[in-house]
Parts: C-alpha cells; structure tokens; sequence
C-alpha cells in the first residue's frame, strides 16, 4: 500500500504486510462514536475492501479503551434537531435516516471482503459491543468490561448486537439475560455466549496476537480466504440449500485459479513453503504428487506445473468410469 489515507477519528498503520490496523482515534472520549466517526469508518472499510495490499484487518481502539459507545453528545444533538421537526412522520422519518447512517458503517465492516480481527481492550459499551460483532474473529484483553448498554437509555440495540449475535453466540439464555440486564460482564461470559474467543493479559500481547493471527491469514490464497468469508456471510444469513447453490456457483470460477496450483505445491513440496515463494529455485529433492482427480477437478494441467522446475508424479486413484487424458 503505496500511503495509507488519514481520518480524523481513525488512525491507520501496517504492521505486517498486506495487514492494516484500524485503531478507533478518540482517546480522550474513550473512544466514544460520533457522526464522523460513523462515517469515517464507514468510508475507511469501503476502500479498504477495494485496496489490493491489504487482505487483513485488525480493529482497534487507542487508548483506554475499545468503545464506550455512541457518544451522548451526538444522541443530545440529533435530539435536538428531531424536536425541531412538528409533524410526527417527518420526525419519524429523519430518525430513521439517522439510524440507517450509523447503521452502514457497521454494516460496512461487516460487508467487508477481507477478514476483520477486532482486538477489544479496557471498555466495550453499546455500540462498542455492536461494533465488534460486525467483526469475524474477535479477541480481548483480559480487564475488558462490557455492556449491551442500550436497554438502560430506553431502546433496543439496532447497530448489530441483536441483528448479526443471535446467530453466532453459543449461550442465547445468558445472552438474554445481559441483553435484558445492561449489566456489566467480563471475558469469563463473554467467552461463554461465545462472543471472544481468545483473552489475553495485556493490551500489548492483543494487539501482537491479533497482529500475528492477521499475517498467518495475509500469507493464505486472498482468492480462498475472501471466499470463505463472502461464503461465510451467505450462508449466515440464508438456508442450506440456498447456500450450496451459491458456493457451486462461486466455485465454478473459483476453481480455475493459478492459486490452487500454488495451494497444491505448497502442500505437496518436501519443505513448507508460503504461498507466492514457491516458483523460486526448487531443490533438487522436490516432488510433487498429485491425485489425479485433483487434476480433473481442477482442471490443472502438468503443463502449468512443468514450468516451475519440479518432478511431477501423478497419483492415479481407482477412477470408477473415467478415461484417463
């Protein structure tokens, strides 16, 4: 990534190649969102999503804290602006903007193709909590406090906790019951309702954690691990027929990338290897085995594979009905 682009509420580095880290940039508000924040990181996911040197993602907060939350000094002005407002539809309709506006920058780090690592410290409230349910992995550090808060200031969660957790904790009776409560809870049941799934004992171990788990993910085919999640996604949100349909689809053009070949050799090779290293200088000792239906399957040819300076041996299996090439 040639330069990195710069927000005032964000703040954006590499720490690895192809990884990015996204640290909310409000320390002094303990991260608190506002309207800008909103849409600063609404438009931060939508180009990060397009950026080719980027496949990874970790979401942070700087500071103290991860999130506390939507920051009641923009809940007091879009009060303000919706008491202006005399006919109730209108005042109905201007709210409903407003909560569509947050709404789709959650959803953009949901949407997001490459896969989000949230790393939670110190404080994660209301919508802090919606944030990182938007995320596919998330980690934390072992002092985190957190809050499904909403219930306490009179309304239900509407950013992602209620809409996108249900179908992902693992103990919907205490979720419930947190939910119900706002009450305060650590690691220990957030890693019961599934909502983390790794503590750590300091910040700087998280962020090193999740750092590490994001380049361990940046080195993989991005063809296969953006896949996985666009598949993931849909199939969260869709029934199971729905959801071979549409990887038979994906994989039908999927299949057919040189990335698979380099999947194959880097499998198969005597020494292991990460992807993109393996057309440089092979030993001498190397051989790659093929299945053969692997070959069929994938409509690889020895002739892709003949270039990269390697033996090839081509394991036929008992083919039932096929006619070898």
């Amino acid at each position: 990534m040639s330069s990195l682009p710069r927000y005032e509420t964000l703040k954006l580095r590499q720490p690895k190649p192809h990884v990015t880290l996204v640290e909310l940039n409000r320390p002094t508000k303990l991260n608190a969102m506002n309207l800008q924040l909103f849409d600063e990181l609404k438009t931060c996911f939508e180009q990060l999503n397009i950026e080719k040197e980027c496949r990874v993602i970790v979401l942070a907060g700087s500071g103290r804290a991860f999130s506390t939350g939507i920051d009641i000094e923009y809940l007091s002005t879009a009060a303000a602006e919706s008491v202006e407002i005399d006919d109730i539809a209108r005042k109905a309709l201007h709210v409903r903007s407003m909560i569509e506006r947050t709404q789709e920058s959650s959803r953009a780090v949901d949407k997001c193709e490459k896969p989000v690592i949230a790393a939670i410290h110190g404080y994660c409230i209301g919508a802090g909590v919606d944030l990182a349910a938007c995320c596919d992995i998330r980690y934390s550090a072992r002092d985190t406090t957190f809050s499904i808060k909403e219930v306490d200031i009179g309304l239900a969660a509407d950013v992602g906790t209620l809409q996108i957790l249900p179908k992902l904790i693992t103990n919907h009776s205490l979720f419930h019951e947190l939910v119900f409560t706002s009450r305060t809870f650590d690691t220990n049941e957030a890693q019961q309702i599934g909502l983390i799934s790794h503590v750590f004992d300091t910040r700087e171990a998280l962020l090193n954690g999740a750092i590490s788990l994001a380049s361990v993910i940046a080195h993989k085919s991005p063809i296969a691990v953006q896949g996985s999640k666009i598949n993931l996604n849909y199939a969260r949100d869709h029934t199971v027929d729905d959801n071979f349909t549409f990887v038979r689809t994906w994989n039908s053009a999927m299949l057919l990338s040189e990335d698979i070949v380099k999947g194959l050799m880097a499998t198969s090779v005597s020494k292991e290897k990460k992807l993109g290293e393996l057309s440089a200088h092979p030993d001498e000792d190397e051989v790659l085995i093929l299945p053969y239906s692997t070959l069929l399957i994938t409509n690889i040819t020895t002739q892709q594979l003949v270039p990269l300076g390697r033996r090839i041996e081509i394991e036929l299996e008992q083919c039932v009905d096929q006619d070898l090439p």
